[in-house]
């Protein structure tokens, strides 16, 4: 759970890194993740908090009103008031607001899942995402957050870093299996970090979700830096990997140049 991440880093051993108020998101990253209404013992125990420090964080937060809680049960959830933050950070996005346009006419051409991925420490941030016209074994959203090390858009945004940087960022990943499929090891994510920028576009063969064909394109500013990434998502059953690269990388690769020309003018 992120809301229970490892303490005691650098930046949390500074003096201007307020525990109190780092003590309230993990309240919040805990019911997040939950995705339902939670009362105050287990909501200690989710957030790793203790009960006393989790009432009086609940407390505040409901009367802010970022908080409801229920009469009956006295379970607490997010109010609807969060979505106020959901929405300005989508609004004030330029990159997706030049990328749109371009993802759902790709989206439209292929019938397939097209997402616009941001990196955010050590994952991957889906900040818009088109759903394919079929069904799909693997049920995303706008908002959710996967591993940078093992998914496409991940490695696709990594590779662009200096070699040095990237291996420090890949260093610093908590690199868990997800499948039989995903590479863990620094070789393994080395290789294929240097195969994404021989090629201009990451490959991911099932090491995310199991049935799952990802490829990735990432977006970088004038300057060659990062901004995010470019991602089309099919199922096995529906694609094999020998049309996924003939057929869907040419027009991915096509659709990012797009996107970054319109960044230019930013």
């Amino acid at each position: 759970m992120r809301a229970a991440a490892t303490r005691g880093t650098a930046q949390e051993d500074s003096p201007l890194f307020i525990a109190s108020l780092a003590k309230c998101f993990q309240v919040l990253e805990a019911l997040n993740t939950a995705g339902r209404a939670v009362g105050l013992t287990e909501l200690a125990r989710l957030s790793c908090l203790d009960r006393s420090a989790v009432q009086r964080i609940t407390h505040t937060l409901r009367v802010l009103g970022y908080l409801r809680q229920d009469p009956a049960s006295k379970a607490f959830r997010l109010s609807g008031r969060m979505l106020e933050f959901g929405h300005t950070v989508l609004a004030t996005d330029r990159v997706r607001e030049r990328a749109q346009p371009h993802l759902e006419a790709l989206n439209r051409r292929t019938g397939e899942t097209v997402n616009l991925m941001e990196l955010e420490g050590e994952e991957i941030v889906y900040v818009l995402r088109y759903p394919s016209l079929h069904a799909v074994s693997v049920d995303l959203h706008v908002g959710s957050r996967l591993p940078a090390y093992c998914t496409a858009a991940g490695r696709a945004i990594l590779a662009q870093f200096e070699a040095a940087e990237a291996l420090v960022r890949l260093k610093a990943a908590r690199r868990t299996a997800m499948t039989r499929f995903t590479i863990t090891d620094l070789t393994g994510l080395k290789r294929a970090l240097e195969t994404v920028r021989a090629q201009g576009y990451a490959l991911n063969d099932q090491e995310a979700f199991l049935g799952d064909l990802s490829v990735a394109a990432p977006l970088r500013d004038p300057q060659g830096r990062p901004l995010a990434a470019v991602n089309i998502a099919v199922p096995t059953p529906r694609w094999q990997l020998h049309d996924v690269l003939h057929k869907l990388v040419p027009q991915l690769l096509k659709t990012a140049a797009a996107v970054e020309k319109d960044l230019r003018s930013l």
